[in-house]
């Protein structure tokens, strides 16, 4: 059994914690947030104990892993912190906001020697799986392009998400990050971006239309659209010489042969949030430290998909390509 830490106790680090308490390897046995008032109730409920700093957590020696669910800028000290306290390190996507952050943070993990995984959990989608695998296993012929959407009403005022230093480029950091680890998976080490941003009918400060051009050091292209002030829409479509395949959230892929009719398939309890995936990469995480399958998402994967998202925020400002 992992003995967890969740930093952070707000929506996600409650998913996160329901994901896997009282019925995978991993358990959750404390944790730390800002507001201990709006997660009393649901720590009480899991036998969580929360304790008034990080620094308690990392000093804990009952605690195997720290799991964060805080605020993107504060990811890259935290990892190092864990690590130089000799804790296994999850965090929540994104891993960090720079690809130099990024850096140090793998520095200080290889050093320690623990494990550290990210929380892209459409990795574990079973129609993303599939699309990958329908790609690399030459179903949908030679691959030509991939396009992603993922699109949201964040109602996002009250929360820290809603600061432009926590959520640059729009959606890019709480929705997009998930599409561009998708084509990294599929599609391989993308060369460069061409990134537009901007805020039409948010009345808070970060943009809520971006749309983002592709180029793979293969050749191939892909595009990317996020708006963060309509309904949900979330899909991916991979267009190859044998036709195309498109899934749409979690549970749902269509494939459509060339010459031949779309066909749809389902997959049942994967609806919105999709805890079965959460947990998925808890239990991959574990199943890393316990000295099994590695997890999906490699540190060189960790440290390209900052990479390329860094490469979004430069080139937003500089409105020309730039290169992760």
């Amino acid at each position: 059994m992992i003995n967890a830490a969740i930093v952070g106790i707000g929506n996600w680090g409650q998913l996160l914690v329901s994901s896997v308490q009282n019925n995978s390897s991993v358990t959750f046995t404390k944790g730390v947030t800002r507001t201990k008032s709006k997660a009393v109730e649901f720590c009480a409920t899991n036998n969580i104990e929360i304790v008034d700093d990080y620094d308690t957590l990392l000093a804990d020696p009952s605690i195997d892993a720290i799991v964060l669910a805080t605020p993107h800028t504060q990811h890259a000290g935290q990892i190092v912190a864990a690590a130089e306290a000799g804790k296994h390190v999850f965090a929540e996507k994104p891993y960090t906001l720079s690809k130099s952050d990024t850096e140090v943070a793998l520095a200080a993990v290889k050093k320690a020697g623990v494990k550290t995984a990210v929380g892209l959990n459409r990795r574990f989608a079973p129609n993303f799986q599939k699309l990958k695998t329908m790609i690399h296993d030459g179903t949908l012929g030679e691959a030509i392009q991939i396009e992603g959407h993922f699109s949201a009403n964040l109602a996002l005022k009250d929360a820290w998400r809603s600061d432009p230093s926590e959520s640059p480029a729009g959606g890019m950091t709480s929705l997009g990050i998930h599409i561009v680890d998708a084509f990294i998976s599929m599609f391989g080490p993308i060369s460069e971006v061409r990134a537009y941003s901007k805020r039409l009918v948010t009345s808070y400060d970060i943009d809520d239309t971006t749309r983002i051009l592709f180029e793979f050091e293969n050749g191939r292209t892909g595009y990317f659209g996020s708006v963060t002030g309509t309904s949900t829409l979330t899909y991916l479509r991979a267009f190859g010489t044998g036709g195309w395949a498109s899934v749409n959230n979690a549970n749902e892929l269509t494939f459509a042969p060339l010459g031949g009719q779309p066909e749809t398939e389902y997959w049942d309890g994967y609806a919105h949030p999709a805890l079965k995936t959460i947990g998925a990469g808890l239990e991959a995480f574990a199943a890393d430290i316990k000295g099994g399958s590695s997890f999906p998402v490699s540190p060189n994967q960790i440290l390209h998909g900052v990479a390329v998202l860094d490469a979004i925020f430069r080139s937003i400002n500089s409105g020309k390509v730039e290169v992760p």
